[in-house]
């Protein structure tokens, strides 16, 4: 009876380490260093700082000749003309 108490309290000796190890790596992936952080934010001033051709958003062309489908006024069964 002895064995299995010791084996049941390793056991749960484990699942615990292995609980507070991955609660810590999921903090430390929710919450980045400073130092990745900061570089982001320079980046990203740095490429509102200056447009680029592709970085511009173009107004739409003025619409054309387009073919426009025709919608149904109601959800009818068509009827075969014969």
């Amino acid at each position: 009876m002895g064995k299995v108490s010791e084996g049941f309290w390793r056991f749960i000796a484990a699942a615990m380490l292995f609980a507070v190890c991955w609660s810590l790596w999921i903090f430390y992936q929710l919450n980045p260093p400073a130092v990745v952080t900061s570089a982001a934010f320079e980046a990203a001033a740095k490429a509102r700082a200056t447009p680029s051709a592709q970085g511009i958003i173009q107004p739409a062309p003025p619409p054309g000749d387009t073919v426009k489908l025709k919608l149904s006024e109601s959800l009818a069964v068509p009827v075969e003309k014969n």
